[in-house]
């Protein structure tokens, strides 16, 4: 019989890691860098998340601006827990235990952000693109593209806060377990976790 059980995390709200990554908002005119229009989507996607899932299972940890070299900077990228808690964390091989979950927010540009999302399967054990509904209606009718890289397609509307997921992937091992064993590396290394 197949586990399938989702990852058991704490109720409480994630740690957060700080990357430390280059802002390319630095390299951007004035003017231009003051628009924060796909960071302000990001950051009411993540609190509706967070929302939504205050009656289950929230991240671990989660982390902005993740960047692994040779498969992109993800916007977002959680941590998530497989076990009866987070409280043994640093008592087992972490690589069994986490599933990392990788995602990119657009806000006109699926295609691109398709592209970005499909690399991150290399590293995550599952990856998603986040579209505002206007943008998710002319990505739509490539459903079977999404299905086809196991990549998630979600949709989220900032006015209702809501969240539809259109497919979501199922955790799977990452493309390439190297490039998985280097990002838990970075990523634990930020959390000051030992195993």
């Amino acid at each position: 019989m197949k586990n399938d059980a989702k990852p058991c995390l704490p109720r409480v709200a994630p740690k957060v890691i700080r990357f430390g990554c280059y802002d390319t908002r630095r390299n951007l005119p004035a003017v231009s860098s003051r628009k924060r229009g796909e960071d302000n989507f990001l950051n009411e996607f993540e609190r509706a998340y967070l929302a939504q899932e205050v009656g289950g299972s929230i991240p671990f940890a989660s982390g902005r601006e993740f960047s692994l070299t040779g498969y992109g900077r993800a916007d977002l990228v959680w941590l998530a827990w497989r076990g009866q808690g987070a409280e043994d964390f640093g008592a087992i091989k972490a690589q069994r235990r986490v599933s990392i979950t990788a995602i990119e927010a657009k806000l006109k540009d699926w295609r691109k952000g398709l592209t970005q999302v499909a690399r991150y399967r290399y590293f995550a054990n599952r990856a998603l693109l986040v579209l505002p509904p206007a943008t998710t209606a002319t990505a739509l009718p490539y459903l079977a593209t999404f299905k086809k890289l196991e990549v998630g397609l979600w949709e989220f509307d900032m006015d209702s806060g809501t969240i539809t997921e259109h497919t979501t992937p199922r955790e799977s091992k990452p493309l390439n377990s190297q490039a998985f064993a280097r990002a838990l590396e970075m990523i634990t290394h930020r959390l000051k976790i030992v195993y």
